[in-house]
């Protein structure tokens, strides 16, 4: 029987790990593939309706896929910044046999399976489960997905290889995602030669692609919570460019025209930046600290139809959670799985990652 295990990795958040999976997963069912997924470590948890913490993109890719509910397809969670104290008395080769053992199961009778790696390469390494250890422990091969944020992804790539090879894994191949339409150019005429004389095989180069990096103003009030206080009506707005507004007035004005669908995150407080963002035509705004602006500007928002949501976080913590949700392709979101993989099959060597 034929078998096949592709690990995709990345150096950052949202470097484009799940669309390059997804993709890949329907691509292999059509080719007839029994298809199966493993997230062997998560950084990022939300509870379910029962409570229980579940890693989305696992959840996501559990309903593509049809996998029952019973397989272990995340054994490992790491949720928040504080989990030492829980770990560092632990026997760290007990978490790695627990991590294979649910690994062997989901992957018993499927040819093709999909591992899905957590932040970083080095996730994971204060117990030995470091990205290219898992990937050689699963007889796997490595695909980097890479970023593109401007001519430092040679170093970064470079970097990753020197990583990997350090564990004895060789990267089989790079995907650039998220190139600006001005780099495409530069990307395929410089990048891709520079990685491919140092070894590095580009599989794909993969342009930014607004219907997978914008989000409604919706999913923002679903997933960070809090009070929606003015606009319902715009709910639907879209969110391509998220701000800070921390400066005067007048600056802001013109720092919010500048752009378009603006999401302002700002202080409740600071009434005379929610009064900036409205006249400039944002999609939302998100009122920090449960402090709430004059009561003067909610008709205003109403009137605009621009979504006004008081949450008890500050500004930081804020902009934070809004940045963990751009990008996420969730299981009833038909529009982002089909950009998705449309945006695979036209700019990435698929066949090659699957040999069919």
């Amino acid at each position: 029987m034929r078998r096949q295990a592709v690990y995709v990795a990345s150096q950052s958040r949202l470097a484009g790990k799940s669309t390059l999976i997804i993709s890949l997963a329907q691509l292999a069912l059509e080719k007839g593939l029994r298809v199966g997924y493993f997230k062997p470590i998560s950084g990022f948890c939300v509870p379910n309706p029962r409570g229980e913490l579940v890693d989305e993109d696992v959840e996501t890719m559990r309903e593509i896929l049809g996998l029952r509910t019973s397989l272990e397809l995340c054994p490992f969670k790491i949720c928040g910044g504080s989990f030492l104290e829980y770990f560092w008395s632990e026997d760290a080769s007990r978490f790695r046999d627990s991590i294979l053992e649910s690994y062997k199961e989901a992957s018993a009778e499927n040819d093709l399976m999909l591992i899905e790696g957590a932040q970083t390469l080095s996730t994971g390494s204060f117990l030995g489960c470091q990205a290219p250890r898992l990937a050689q422990l699963f007889n796997a091969e490595l695909i980097l997905v890479l970023r593109y944020e401007g001519d430092f992804v040679v170093d970064e790539a470079l970097h990753a290889r020197d990583y990997c090879e350090h564990w004895g894994v060789k990267v089989s191949g790079i995907v650039l995602n998220r190139v600006e339409e001005n780099r495409l150019k530069l990307a395929r005429g410089i990048v891709k030669p520079m990685l491919e004389k140092e070894g590095l095989k580009t599989l794909g180069i993969m342009p930014e692609d607004r219907v997978l990096s914008s989000l409604s103003v919706r999913e923002v009030y679903e997933s960070i919570g809090g009070e929606l206080i003015a606009g319902k009506r715009g709910l639907e707005n879209p969110v391509e460019t998220v701000l800070i507004g921390a400066m005067t007035p007048e600056s802001a004005i013109q720092y919010f025209r500048r752009v378009r669908n603006e999401l302002i995150i700002t202080g409740g407080d600071r009434t005379d930046i929610v009064l900036a963002a409205l006249e400039a035509g944002a999609s939302g705004i998100i009122l920090t600290g449960n402090l709430r602006p004059s009561a003067k500007v909610l008709p205003r928002a109403d009137e605009l139809k621009i979504p006004m949501i008081v949450v008890p976080h500050d500004t930081y913590t804020t902009l934070q959670m809004v940045q963990k949700i751009v990008g996420k392709i969730r299981p009833r979101d038909r529009t982002r799985i089909a950009a998705a993989r449309k945006l695979v099959q036209e700019n990435v060597d698929w066949e090659e990652i699957l040999h069919v």
